[in-house]
């Protein structure tokens, strides 16, 4: 027992012994980087807030340690790496003249290697320093707005000055020298805007008058005169710097044209009644009026589609929709007025019904029939009695849909009896244009199938 504790004991000074001698050995220092440089501009080693661009600047760095070895060292700065290991200090050059506006935040930068000495081995060590400077004028801008083509004047450092017929914006740039401190850049952006252009077009058969300005085809000119005059608004609107250039090409035309195209034919030939009547004319509005219906509508365009025969006429002139935009405009004597009539199309009558309720086929209906026409329909048995009368028949079979059915013919004589199957006989008495007409034949009612 008494050996062991003698064993422990000489184990626990060696290791006493062994933990003395390692702590007497040095560890490298770890002192604050800050304490071997500081950067300097222009020798001084605090910074000012902002630099002017009239002198370059020149960037130095100061040793804090003179016991330390520098190995190597580089600058930066913030466009590019200036290659430059082996120099001290490095000076920089800035824009005396920079384009408005031009501040500047420029960051350098230093990269230094150095050894720290030591009792045994020197320590190696590196510092990146950095700063970052303002370079650049101070600034005052101010906005202004303007018409393109107005001129304006505004107070600079050597009195009034003018610009006049602006087309574009600009800026206006003075400078205050300062002895002391940056030069002070006073400015003024101009911003142009540009006119409001409206452009209208227009055409007469004598003349026009816009205003003061009276615009005729020169006697000795052959043919259709154009010309175009411009008149400047000013701003009227307060929220509004620039005014309204409204330009006007005037065509007087030689000789005024308006025929009528139209095919009766065309008119005729489909299943059901239907074409266009269109204009060879240089008129450019056209007011139509069906004369059958009574109506009257404008049109601008030179074609129109109707579906019913009648006399059509047409109130050409020059359009004048722009009496309401363009102040003081008139046309004067312009207009012509035509008409054509649409012959009625030959009637097509069924040769049987079937009124039974489907549906289909339960009411007589006359196709191409125009219900506005004077007509008389009869309807005779086999023996030649009046089994149905009706004057001003109406009901018409048009576009696969049968149209004024109210009083239509259904199977039923007009004393509300209803008229057996079988075949009978019709005289229809028609109004129609140019001639009229008598149309006969047989039709058959047929219930049952």
């Amino acid at each position: 027992m008494f050996k062991k504790i003698i064993l422990l004991l000489l184990i626990s000074c060696i290791a006493i012994s062994g933990f003395a001698q390692k702590s007497k050995r040095k560890s490298p220092p770890k002192a604050p980087k800050s304490n071997y440089f500081v950067m300097l501009i222009n020798g001084d080693s605090i910074p000012a807030d902002r630099y002017c661009p009239k002198e370059p600047i020149t960037f130095d760095f100061k040793v804090l340690n003179q016991d330390i070895e520098i190995i190597n060292y580089c600058w930066w700065d913030n466009f590019f790496y200036t290659n430059d290991c082996n120099t001290t200090p490095i000076t920089l050059a800035f824009p005396n003249k920079p384009a408005f506006p031009n501040v500047i935040n420029y960051r350098v930068s230093l990269d230094i290697k150095f050894e720290i000495p030591t009792d045994s081995v020197p320590y190696l060590d590196s510092v990146v320093l950095v700063t970052e400077i303002t370079v650049g004028f101070v600034r005052m801008v101010d906005t202004v707005n303007i018409c393109q083509g107005r001129d304006i004047t505004l107070p600079t450092i050597n009195g009034d000055t003018t610009l006049t017929n602006l087309q574009s914006s600009r800026y206006l740039i003075d400078v205050l020298t300062s002895d002391t401190g940056c030069d002070t850049i006073v400015g003024w952006y101009i911003s142009v805007d540009p006119y409001i252009i409206e452009e209208h077009f227009i055409s007469s058969c004598d003349s026009v008058i816009w205003g003061d300005i009276i615009e005729k085809r020169p006697d000795d000119f052959e043919g259709d005169y154009s010309i175009t005059v411009e008149r400047l608004f000013f701003a009227n609107d307060p929220n509004s710097s620039c005014d309204t250039l409204k330009i006007l090409t005037i065509t007087i035309i030689d000789t005024a044209q308006l025929k009528i195209l139209f095919s009766q034919e065309d008119f005729c030939n489909g299943e059901d009644m239907g074409g266009d009547i269109s204009l060879e004319t240089n008129f450019t509005a056209f007011d139509w009026r069906y004369v059958d219906k009574d109506s009257t509508w404008t049109i601008f365009e030179n074609t129109i589609y109707i579906e019913y025969p009648g006399r059509y006429t047409i109130l050409a002139y020059m359009d004048t929709s722009l009496y309401d935009t363009l102040k003081d405009l008139r046309i004067v004597n312009c207009f012509m007025i035509a008409d054509t009539i649409v012959d009625d199309c030959p009637l097509v009558f069924p040769n049987v019904i079937t009124p039974n309720g489907d549906g289909y086929n339960d009411v007589l209906g006359i196709k191409k029939l125009n219900p506005v026409r004077k007509n008389e329909l009869t309807i005779y048995d086999r023996w030649g009695k009046s089994v149905f009368h009706q004057k001003d028949y109406k009901c018409i079979f048009k576009n696969g849909v049968y149209l004024n059915t109210e009083d239509a013919f259904e199977g039923i004589s007009r004393g509300g009896q209803k008229l057996p199957d079988g075949t009978y006989y019709y005289s229809f008495k028609y109004a129609s244009i140019p001639k009229k007409k008598t149309y006969s034949g047989i039709i058959m009612i047929l219930r049952e199938q």
